[in-house]
């Protein structure tokens, strides 16, 4: 028999100026146990296109349970990521 991934809670917490694009203080999601870091975030981006329109590298920072975080550290059930959109941001056309 085939042994499934465990799910994981995650929330997701979104800046003043990010939620401007998500509509949403926070959310928390489902993912899959052994996901990294980047590829979360990576999911993130694809189901909000604009956040990296409006932040480009290095106009948004990010935070994994309130420490920077490094590309492939391993999320875990609980997990809080932040969004926080940078001031000197792209504005929107």
């Amino acid at each position: 028999m085939e042994e499934f991934l465990e799910p994981i809670k995650i929330k997701i917490y979104y800046d003043e100026e990010v939620k401007k694009i998500t509509g949403k203080n926070f959310e928390e999601i489902i993912s899959s146990e052994g996901i990294d870091f980047v590829n979360q975030l990576y999911f993130i981006f694809s189901s909000y296109p604009k956040i990296q329109e409006k932040f480009p590298a290095g106009q948004l920072g990010l935070l994994l349970n309130n420490k920077k975080p490094k590309e492939y550290d391993i999320l875990k059930d609980g997990d809080e990521i932040r969004l926080i959109g940078m001031k000197n941001s792209i504005s929107e056309k």
